[in-house]
């Protein structure tokens, strides 16, 4: 270290004399100057010692030689150390080690330092410096560096760990959350609005490594440890200790289709809302792997170039952790566990900004097997952004037969929407229609505590608005009939992807309202509001759901943070019941939540 400390000083590490005239062949603009100043930032250089040095100042080129020539044997100490490196921090009482220093020198950092030498070769040659020799060592010098940063980068590893901790208010009925989790299940009399008596603690410790195993392969794995899969996917037998993804990915060559990257092994994998997405199943909480909408599927892809098209190919199995993290066909009256799925999507550039998608996936059942074709346009004519998807879902004759025959009729889905943005403001529109039949494991709506409604059509819209750099406002609104007369709407919740809605509705109207502030540049507080109405098709009075949230978040440093979320539920009963998982219908109560995250 104390051979690095020498190189901290190497360019700008001098004391030379403040001159009264200013010389102009080497003007404050010159990119020596930013050079010079990328050094002092990685902490390669600190400027001079005697405290002359208050920024850019015109220097000759006689002086700037003269400061490389007087760092030139701290140069080549470094070389011949091969120690790269920082400032080191001070040392500690009793030798304990000093803080650790800024990053010193890499591959952009010699490279600076081999750029200046040849700047200025003719004036260091006329102070008797080796030129030359400098020159090659400084190379031999850069091929070390670089190679060391290569070794470095070969493996790369991540992780997130998260303490949550849920208290639950019992006050009237038998209530649940937005997530349909019963609120105090179980509670002891008496404590039934007490969350500190009906709390929990959950932990989720998730460890990432990609390495890189050769120039054209790599090794993903993701380990994720804890108690918090069991509450969050409804399982608990889940193991604390589960291998969420290894697998292996790397560019192959497949003839005359040209090179391939091709991944094989357990790996996170979605296509589009309505063909195959992953419904998060925890409101409140910030997880990673389950907010991503990927599922977890064993198998492989392969992804390549056909000119303007992207195709990627697939094939996998259901993987043993657990069926709830792969994919559930959404049937009209029944969930089906997927044992195999296959297929393709092609992305293809279109003349405008944006692309088209095409995509096909077989996805095999006990009963039989069931197709989906889909359709998707993501782009912009001018500020106005253009988004739809279509989907149609197939099943085949024996799958069909086993639900109750007619599910190959009225099985399409489709939603497109105009966003526009000017200014602080930011409006969008849309128009969607799920019939009764279709039948996907995919994720294309959220209402209170419905997902995924089918049998549903109408209009949506949204804004979202910044009244200052520190506040913003936004606003939802969807506004659903029955797509038939029929009448029946049916969905199921995010908790282990259940089945609980299936009501004789003649409109849903849902509505979100949301302030958010930033009390400062880490620390905010978000009030929200939502409200689901559900009314009869006869006369009676309406169903309606409501969820009043308050947070607080606050960011210690880039990589971690603390939240608290407070929630009231409140459930009014009229004509439709479409839950049917509480035992009485009026509910009231809360959910407290904290979660600290740390990310690396």
């Amino acid at each position: 270290m104390k051979k690095a400390a020498l190189v901290i000083t190497v360019l700008l590490a001098i004391s030379l004399p403040v001159f009264a005239q200013e010389f102009p062949d080497v003007p404050p603009d010159h990119w020596a100057y930013d050079a010079v100043q990328e050094l002092v930032d990685a902490g390669v250089i600190q400027g001079y010692p005697d405290g002359t040095f208050g920024g850019k100042r015109a220097m000759s080129r006689y002086e700037f030689a003269e400061a490389l020539a007087k760092a030139i044997p701290a140069i080549q100490e470094m070389i011949a150390a091969g120690m790269p490196g920082g400032v080191p921090g001070p040392a500690g009482p009793a030798g304990a080690a000093g803080p650790v220093g800024p990053p010193g020198a890499g591959a952009e950092e010699v490279a600076a330092i081999r750029k200046l030498v040849d700047e200025f070769r003719d004036e260091l040659a006329a102070l008797g410096v080796d030129v030359e020799a400098l020159r090659r060592d400084v190379a031999a010098l850069n091929e070390r560096v670089t190679a060391l940063e290569e070794e470095v980068a070969r493996v790369r590893f991540t992780g997130e760990a998260n303490l949550i901790a849920t208290g639950e208010v019992l006050n009237t009925g038998a209530a649940f959350d937005v997530d349909s989790r019963p609120l105090a299940a179980g509670a002891a009399a008496g404590q039934e609005n007490n969350p500190l008596a009906n709390s929990s603690v959950f932990t989720d410790l998730q460890f990432g490594m990609k390495a890189k195993v050769s120039e054209d392969a790599s090794l993903n794995a993701l380990i994720a440890a804890g108690d918090y899969l069991k509450f969050a996917l409804a399982d608990q037998a889940l193991a604390d200790f589960v291998l969420w993804n290894l697998n292996m990915d790397g560019a192959v060559k497949l003839g005359p289709l040209g090179a391939a990257q091709v991944c094989v092994g357990r790996f996170p994998f979605q296509l589009t809302p309505l063909t195959l997405k992953f419904v998060d199943p925890d409101s409140y909480a910030n997880v990673t792997k389950l907010d991503s909408g990927d599922y977890v599927l064993d198998g492989g892809t392969a992804s390549f170039n056909l000119g303007k098209v992207a195709l990627t190919a697939f094939a996998a199995k259901a993987n043993p952790i657990s069926d709830l993290i792969s994919p559930d066909i959404t049937g009209p009256t029944t969930d089906l566990e997927v044992s195999q799925i296959a297929g393709a999507r092609a992305v293809i550039g279109t003349g405008l900004v944006g692309n088209l998608g095409l995509t096909y996936a077989q996805a095999a059942t006990s009963p039989g097997r069931g197709e989906v074709f889909g359709a998707d346009i993501n782009t912009n004519i001018g500020s106005v952004g253009i988004a739809a998807e279509y989907a149609q879902s197939e099943p085949n004759g024996a799958l069909n037969t086993s639900l109750g025959g007619g599910f190959d009729e009225d099985n399409t889905a489709w939603n497109a929407a105009l966003s526009y943005q000017t200014g602080n403001l930011a409006l969008k529109g849309g128009f969607s229609t799920i019939e009764k039949n279709f039948s996907t494991a995919g994720y294309w709506s959220r209402i209170g505590r419905a997902v995924n409604l089918t049998n549903v059509k109408g209009p949506s819209a949204s804004l979202t608005y910044a009244l200052s750099p520190r506040i913003s406002l936004s606003a939802e609104g969807q506004f659903l009939e029955p797509d038939d007369n029929a009448f029946t709407v049916s969905g199921r919740t995010a908790i282990n992807q259940g089945r609980v809605v299936s009501a004789s509705v003649d409109k849903v109207t849902a509505w979100k309202a949301g302030i958010k502030y930033g009390l400062t540049a880490a620390n905010s507080v978000d009030l929200g509001w939502e409200q689901v109405k559900w009314e009869p098709t006869t006369a009676g009075n309406s169903t309606e759901e409501r969820y009043i949230s308050i947070g607080i978040g606050h960011s210690f440093n880039p990589n971690a943070s603390l939240k608290l979320l407070y929630q009231i539920v409140e459930y009014e009963a009229g004509g439709p019941t479409p839950y049917t998982t509480q035992a009485t219908p009026d509910y009231r109560g809360g959910r407290a939540e904290a979660q600290f995250q740390l990310k690396y």
